[in-house]
């Protein structure tokens, strides 16, 4: 709707567009240009000095081509920024109109930690209740495959999943203000690191059974649960999940909302298993129904260790100073006892012999690190207890502690190997790790003011957009209190076109950037 009142606004501002000139046929080669040819294509445009407005009704008004293979999953592959090939599902319905917006799931799988990919990536997204989901609301479905090294929250697999959706955004006509992102186990896990570091694409996130800290944890990202009240979240766990039961990951909700996040929480029987949570899926559907994208909030919160994780939507942290933090910042965070009898490793999910094969070892310290364990062994006893799939290794681990001691039975290249290791013991940890200073600032607009209220903020970034302020009035910008910027703002074709053909994000189609550093 909201692009569709700007098109409208702007088609009044100005006669209507006749045949091509040449910064139009330009801008249609920069709109499907690769990314080597797109810096020339922008300062052809603007060395023809079209008015912004004009611009912005042509990227608004490209169309879309039919999409001949909707009503099957297609699989695909793209060359990640590691130069590995790694496969990717889109699974576009029936029912799609190229001439209609139609809202995008991002859909992550589980078990992101190991060493291969899946194996049969095409019947592995046809068989996920989430995109059927997806498909039977008439969305667009985008499956990412990650791996160690591509995982959900490391720059390959992060940079993946971004790079995935702008693809989709040019080739399908996708409503930005549409655009959910849904996983289980380490998709869960996901939607909360994602939410907390790079929220600005999405509308809302489904976390299921997943942990709040685990891209703190595991990949070292600056997460900060006053980030979660940006974007709202629907979180199941259940009671007798093995690795992430209730009871433990009550304390984490319940601190990120003291800390002004916007979770709704479901508490489920059963144990980690999608079947325990899927007969939530029609209320997830509308619980996403419900929270389309507000492109411009009159209010953002945001917490962040670098420019690197800086932006929400239309303000962004551009430096951390080091000194004293605000009375009022506060680090939110929780202490947890970690108990889990987890081996540490990676089983290989779609192993059919007896036994389970172990496809990858986790990074940190583990049991399964200091017996020897490795890649391609396949497990068959557990203190002599035979063990012939996950659920036979779940009823062992009934009957062990952390701290004990215990035996494997493997089988190495045909042989039998007896390897022996120890749970360590229980230990306390924080949800996220804190390394690095951060700067918190909570920044609204009204009118053409944007207050910000800041600590350790030492530069800063309003991105401007003719829905939020007048371009014909002075910005005005207070910090804490104090005018630090009263200027009018001129709209910028060649940042607004880079920003744009980076993004592909139609609703933010920001046409300036004011930078301000408090130095």
């Amino acid at each position: 709707m909201r692009r569709a009142m700007l098109t409208v606004l702007m088609s009044a501002m100005l006669p209507a567009i006749a045949t091509a000139s040449g910064w139009e046929t330009t801008l249609d080669r920069l709109l499907t240009a690769p990314v080597s040819e797109r810096e020339e294509l922008i300062a052809a445009v603007v060395d023809e000095a079209p008015e912004w407005h004009e611009v912005a009704d042509r990227i608004l008004s490209a169309g879309y081509a039919e999409f001949p293979e909707a009503g099957a999953p297609v699989l695909r592959t793209t060359v990640c920024s590691d130069t590995v090939e790694r496969p990717w599902v889109l699974v576009v319905p029936e029912s799609y109109d190229p001439e209609v917006p139609t809202p995008l799931l991002v859909v992550l799988h589980g078990g992101v930690g190991g060493a291969t990919i899946a194996e049969d990536p095409l019947g592995e997204a046809s068989d996920n209740e989430l995109v059927d989901m997806a498909t039977e609301n008439g969305w667009v479905s985008l499956v990412p495959f990650g791996q160690a090294g591509a995982t959900w929250w490391d720059d390959v697999g992060m940079d993946n999943i971004q790079r995935l959706l702008r693809k989709v955004k040019i080739e399908l006509n996708i409503d930005d203000d549409r655009v959910w992102m849904a996983g289980f186990s380490d998709g869960g896990s996901a939607g909360f690191a994602h939410a907390m570091v790079a929220p600005t694409d999405y509308a809302a996130f489904l976390a299921l059974n997943g942990h709040i800290g685990v891209g703190s944890l595991d990949g070292d990202l600056p997460t900060y649960a006053p980030n979660l009240a940006n974007s709202p979240v629907y979180v199941t766990t259940t009671f007798d999940d093995g690795l992430y039961p209730s009871e433990r990951m009550r304390p984490t909700i319940e601190m990120a909302r003291r800390a002004g996040a916007d979770i709704f929480y479901r508490e489920l029987p059963g144990e980690h298993d999608f079947d325990d949570v899927a007969g939530d899926l029609p209320l997830m559907a509308r619980f996403l129904e419900r929270h389309p994208r507000d492109p411009f909030p009159h209010e953002i919160t945001w917490e962040a260790t670098s420019a690197e994780f800086g932006r929400c939507k239309w303000f962004a942290i551009d430096r951390v100073t080091t000194g004293r933090a605000a009375r009022w910042h506060h680090d939110f965070n929780a202490a947890l006892v970690d108990d889990r009898r987890t081996v540490g490793f990676f089983p290989q999910w779609d192993f059919e012999g007896s036994g389970i094969l172990v496809d990858g070892i986790s990074d940190e310290e583990s049991a399964a690190r200091s017996m020897g364990l490795r890649p391609g062994d396949i497990i068959v006893e557990a203190d002599g207890a035979p063990i012939d799939s996950l659920a036979a290794l779940d009823v062992w681990k009934e009957g062990v502690s952390r701290g004990d001691a215990f035996g494997f039975t493997v089988i190495r290249d045909g042989a039998r190997v007896h390897l022996s290791g120890e749970f360590p013991p229980e230990a306390n940890y924080n949800v996220f790790k804190r390394d690095a200073p951060s700067a918190r600032a909570t920044a609204s607009f009204m009118a053409n003011h944007v207050d910000v209220r800041a600590s350790r903020l030492g530069a800063f970034s309003i991105l401007v957009h003719p829905d939020m302020f007048r371009l014909d009035e002075n910005l005005v910008v207070t910090v804490n209190g104090d005018v630090v910027y009263d200027e009018p703002v001129a709209p910028d074709i060649g940042f607004m076109l880079s920003n744009y053909v980076e993004n592909r994000d139609r609703s933010l189609l920001y046409v300036a950037e004011v930078e301000i550093d408090l130095r």
